[in-house]
């Protein structure tokens, strides 16, 4: 006997929705495989193009510098590949020992720093150091890289730093010209404006400038000249406890045992330094006149400029400085113009040794006397009691 099943009425529903569950999710996976070939033929199109071009190559920066000192002055030059147009500090120290910096451009793969006198620089060895400026044109950025992070100051400090340091040796002073033959020496004290104290040899000695004379500030009977003072304070502020160099005349000494030289301040001329400050006057005892025509020269430019001594009129004669001038200038009250003959002395007889001092006090003092040996540092030393008489000076009371 055949027996027909027939579906229940509650099964039916149930068998409908399941049929119509599969149809779906059976549609949305062919979409999602679609998507997803979709997005991996993309990737590995992407990654094709990424094989083909090589990735950017990282600038690295190359510099070398050198330094010459000419004519006083540091020069500073150097060659980079660095783009025209980047912007460089050059780092050095000053002569009070702080940095300073000084900015330059490259152009054409080369660099130069402006001329530097070396007494602004620390004297001595020092090191010069060459970095990027923190700001940089577009035009380098986009060469030497796009990272802001390689132009910051401390950029010396990264792997690959953009310095380079040289060593200098700035001279810690100037010389004299090489013909010289000079004896360098230290200036301990300053007696006025052409005569100064020098240590040589672990020995005192007295040291009159060549070829020039300024007026006097202690002259037991000149007195106080107009600018004696002013010479007397110069040559002070310019020699005392300074290192020069004495350039001996052929004539070495004067009749008062004084050393007679020129005096090297560097590569100065003292002497010369004096005329042209008007602060004194040519004055010319041969044989030591190996510089005469540059002082001359150096006279007649303060002469016209009327500086100094030269702005009193008739004040500079050829045998010194006229007092009569020097009352008339600077007297306080007004009197008629004199004018006086000046008499000269005959100068007294040379006998002996120039060994008797004459002290500021204007007391000489003759070898074995009470205070001969205490007067250490004599204005002026004489032949004979009468030359010491005849200045002005007289004897110890004891």
């Amino acid at each position: 006997m055949n027996t027909t099943t027939k579906d229940s009425p509650f099964i039916r529903p149930f068998l409908m929705l399941f049929l119509f569950a599969s149809l779906l999710l059976t549609g949305c996976a062919g979409e999602i495989n679609d998507s997803t070939n979709n997005e991996l033929a993309t990737e590995n199109e992407t990654l094709s193009q990424k094989e083909v071009q090589p990735p950017k190559e990282e600038f690295s920066p190359e510099l070398t510098m050198s330094n010459t000192i000419e004519h006083n002055a540091l020069q500073i030059t150097g060659k980079t590949n660095l783009p025209d147009g980047t912007i460089l500090f050059v780092t050095l120290l000053n002569h009070k020992s702080v940095e300073i910096e000084k900015a330059l451009t490259v152009k054409n793969g080369e660099f130069s720093a402006d001329a530097i006198p070396i007494e602004e620089l620390k004297s001595g060895k020092q090191s010069i150091k060459v970095s990027l400026a923190d700001d940089q044109p577009d035009a380098v950025v986009a060469i030497i890289g796009d990272s802001r992070d390689l132009l910051i100051s401390d950029y010396v400090e990264l792997n690959k730093p953009l310095t380079t340091t040289a060593k200098i040796d700035v001279p810690s002073e100037r010389a004299p010209p090489s013909d010289v033959q000079g004896i360098k020496t230290k200036v301990t004290r300053v007696i006025d404006g052409d005569t100064i104290i020098v240590n040589m040899d672990g020995k005192e000695e007295r040291v009159r400038l060549i070829l020039v004379d300024t007026p006097e500030t202690k002259h037991p009977q000149m007195g106080v000249q107009p600018y004696g003072p002013e010479a007397s304070a110069f040559t002070t502020e310019q020699l005392e406890g300074k290192v020069i160099t004495l350039e001996i005349g052929v004539q070495e000494r004067d009749r008062y045992g004084r050393v007679l030289a020129y005096v090297w301040l560097g590569d100065k001329l003292f002497n010369q330094t004096l005329l042209e400050k008007g602060l004194a006057r040519v004055a010319v005892y041969p044989p030591n006149t190996k510089y005469l025509d540059e002082l001359n020269a150096t006279q007649d430019t303060a002469k016209k400029k009327a500086i100094g001594i030269w702005s009193i009129e008739n004040y500079v004669s050829a045998k010194g400085f006229n007092d009569h001038q020097q009352n008339q200038s600077f007297a306080t009250t007004s009197k008629p113009k004199v004018e006086t003959q000046q008499v000269q002395k005959p100068e007294p007889e040379k006998t002996g040794e120039c060994n008797i001092k004459g002290s500021s006090s204007g007391i000489y003092h003759v070898p074995g006397s009470t205070y001969y040996e205490r007067t250490t540092n004599p204005d002026r030393m004489f032949c004979s009691i009468e030359e010491a008489q005849n200045a002005g000076f007289r004897a110890p009371k004891r």
